[in-house]
């Protein structure tokens, strides 16, 4: 298994990297939040790859960190989520805007991936809620994500936005960007949050 590659960025394009490791250059194919996250070409980088093993190829599927890493490894584990699907989720999403998403129950945002579809978003939610860790999300204070434990103000700010048809993904996404959200009314987060959704 190769755990990571650690050289000079050769190569970008839309959908995968080389990276030249000691005269070696290594295809790896990457998210688009990778892509975002890359230094100029030329620049040392390391990314974490999984090596996926098939009858007919071998493709490294790279990461930016242990976590994207981790859900990937997630996603592929899930029936008719193959690497490429599992790339394109987190194409679309970041680690915690998939772990939102997973804990909002929200479809929507899940299947705005390219080859995603309602059901296989479902699916998503079904076999992953039980193993997202809120505590290691790194997106700011997104305790009220879990329904069992939301703040009341916050749950009827983001279901007036749901309300107005914005996705509860997107409502509650927009609602942690506020600053002081845990001691504001519903009335001033819905004002706040729609700042963010326009």
């Amino acid at each position: 298994m190769i755990a990571f590659v650690k050289g000079r960025l050769d190569t970008v394009d839309s959908s995968s990297i080389i990276i030249d490791q000691n005269g070696i250059g290594y295809e790896i194919t990457v998210s688009s939040n990778v892509i975002k996250r890359l230094p100029d070409i030329g620049n040392e980088v390391k990314i974490y790859t999984y090596l996926h093993v098939r009858e007919d190829a071998m493709t490294l599927f790279g990461f930016n960190d242990i976590r994207e890493k981790d859900a990937f490894i997630s996603l592929i584990g899930i029936s008719g989520i193959g690497p490429k699907g599992a790339i394109s989720i987190l194409s679309e999403l970041t680690v915690d805007e998939l772990y939102m998403a997973i804990l909002s129950k929200d479809t929507k945002a899940i299947s705005k991936a390219s080859g995603i579809g309602a059901k296989t978003a479902e699916r998503v939610i079904i076999d992953l809620r039980d193993k997202v860790n809120i505590e290691d999300m790194s997106a700011g204070d997104v305790s009220f994500m879990d329904e069992d434990n939301v703040h009341n103000e916050i749950s009827d700010a983001a279901s007036a936005l749901t309300s107005l048809g914005y996705s509860k993904f997107d409502a509650m996404k927009a609602i942690n960007r506020i600053e002081g959200k845990e001691n504001m009314s519903a009335d001033k987060l819905i004002k706040a949050a729609l700042k963010y959704l326009f």
